[in-house]
């Protein structure tokens, strides 16, 4: 019986006030969000496809990449895909984790998957996408940790390593972004004070 399967980098992102757009374009007999939505998976049509693949399902993206030397290019596809939904009104959360993955049609089977769900829900918390720090790990035992720490697309915050979408050319755009999403759910907020810790949070690591 074969057990050696392909190791990839897989990405689970979520996306943060799902039911509540849902809630808001039912109310106003709309389709705001889903066409929000859209727009921004968009950013996904641009990848190419012979190392990077996704699905969508529901408030759920899944990203792989299978060429193991991309991590640092697969990084700043993350970076673009969360920039590209908060320019909707939308945030996002994730993980980032390497293991064994096996897609064949319908059928997934993947170490990969399952550890980038556990650190999306037991790590990401705020809008980020935190990445597994044995990664960090794997690179620090090659020569190749220079190269990450050079592109500065990964920060640190108590332990935990997460993707910096802040750069020297975007921030701006990124704030106004985040104040435009921010007085849209301003009034949400004054009642939720789990959901307004997304937007402080944000606010304060930026």
């Amino acid at each position: 019986m074969r057990t050696n399967l392909p190791y990839v980098y897989a990405a689970i992102l979520d996306v943060l006030g799902y039911r509540q757009r849902l809630e808001e374009d039912r109310n106003k007999a709309s389709l705001d969000f889903k066409d929000e939505l859209h727009r921004a998976l968009q950013s996904l049509n641009t990848f190419n496809e012979a190392t990077y693949s996704y699905q969508a399902i529901s408030d759920t993206i899944i990203l792989t990449c299978s060429d193991r030397d991309n991590f640092i290019e697969f990084l700043q596809v993350l970076k673009e895909i969360m920039i590209a939904f908060l320019k909707e009104n939308l945030f996002i959360r994730g993980g980032v984790a390497y293991s064994q993955h096996f897609k064949s049609g319908q059928i997934t089977y993947s170490h990969a998957i399952a550890k980038a769900h556990e650190i999306e829900s037991n790590m990401a918390l705020y809008p980020r996408i935190v990445v597994d720090h044995n990664i960090i790990e794997m690179f620090k035992s090659s020569n190749d940790i220079s190269d990450l720490i050079n592109s500065n697309l990964v920060c640190i915050l108590n332990s935990a390593y997460f993707i910096n979408i802040l750069d020297e050319y975007n921030w701006r755009e990124v704030y106004l972004c985040a104040r435009k999403l921010y007085e849209h759910d301003k009034e949400f907020l004054l009642k939720h004070e789990v959901e307004f810790s997304k937007h402080d949070w944000l606010i304060v690591t930026s």
